[in-house]
């Protein structure tokens, strides 16, 4: 009886289960990054296992992470649609025995998750959200941090510090190689400079989005320079990168809009010399990718918004 006790004590130290829980949306998912790593090194020893469960539409951000042991998927409008699916979910993860959950979506819903995975450890923010579900909460104060200081906050609850903010991108060597045949096709010169501009914003915050007249003013103002202009955007932003396009018949701009996956946006930055972008997902990446960028802020307040970056 000793013996079989001692056992099910030595499995269960052996096989200690972390779940984080970020579901969305895509500048956000970016930001836990610097969380990720810290959750990692708080926790070395190989016999934490961390696990991440985020939307379907997002995964990419977190492909080739080497501080996630498990990639978890859901995908609430299909799969894990209504209430059969969200209990579907729920299964799949209360089978995986997790030991500590740390909520950094903080939603009704992923307190509910949270709540029946029977994680025995619930960590999250105090808020009228099914917050009570949790048993390890701290009030959210809304302060006027960055974002990443403001994620550690409840990170703190378990001992980890923040040491390092910076954000992590993995593209693959098939994203680097989908970058520089799109690049070779656009009649690029040897040692040729490139400005990266992100043309629009989520669709909830078109007041972030800058006029067609400013940015090809500026992209003329670039060309003099014999700097060449990629610019970026969802296939949302079409129209408008038709637009700035025509509007310059002059200036040979590189339309990438609708074209880039976010691994493949990240390896385009990564050739940039400076990357401009309204405060939105694609600014998150060019942090991620430590290149130099210019943060355009309207409606939303930068010291709580803006990525954490020696450049800017």
């Amino acid at each position: 009886m000793v013996e079989k006790t001692l056992a099910v004590y030595k499995e269960a130290y052996e096989n200690f289960k972390i779940l984080v829980i970020k579901f969305s949306s895509l500048g956000d998912i970016i930001l836990t990054t610097a969380g990720l790593r810290a959750i990692r090194d708080k926790f070395k020893r190989d016999n934490y296992q961390i696990s991440f469960l985020v939307g379907q539409e997002f995964k990419e951000v977190l492909l080739r992470n080497p501080h996630i042991g498990e990639l978890l998927v859901c995908d609430f409008p299909n799969k894990d649609h209504g209430l059969g699916g969200f209990l579907k979910l729920v299964k799949s993860l209360r089978k995986r025995n997790f030991d500590i959950v740390i909520d950094l979506q903080n939603n009704r819903r992923s307190h509910i998750l949270s709540a029946l995975t029977l994680a025995l450890n619930r960590y999250g923010y105090e808020n009228k959200k099914f917050a009570s579900l949790l048993n390890h909460r701290i009030k959210d104060k809304k302060e006027t941090i960055g974002p990443v200081a403001h994620q550690f906050k409840l990170l703190n609850l378990l001992g980890i510090q923040l040491a390092e903010q910076c954000l992590e991108l993995f593209p693959g060597a098939e994203d680097e190689q989908y970058v520089a045949n799109f690049l070779n096709s656009q009649w690029i010169s040897p040692n040729q400079r490139f400005v990266g501009i992100n043309i629009g914003a989520s669709k909830r915050w078109q007041t972030k989005v800058w006029p067609i007249r400013y940015l090809a003013g500026l992209c003329e103002a670039l060309s003099l320079r014999d700097i060449r202009v990629v610019i970026t955007g969802n296939s949302n932003d079409l129209k408008r990168a038709a637009e700035l396009v025509n509007s310059l018949p002059k200036v040979k701009i590189i339309d990438g809009c609708g074209k880039l996956s976010i691994n493949q946006l990240a390896a385009l930055i990564r050739k940039c010399s400076v990357y401009i972008s309204a405060d939105s997902a694609p600014l998150h990446v060019a942090a991620a990718m430590k290149i130099p960028f210019v943060a355009l802020f309207g409606p939303t307040d930068p010291i709580r918004h803006l990525p954490p970056a020696k450049d800017y």
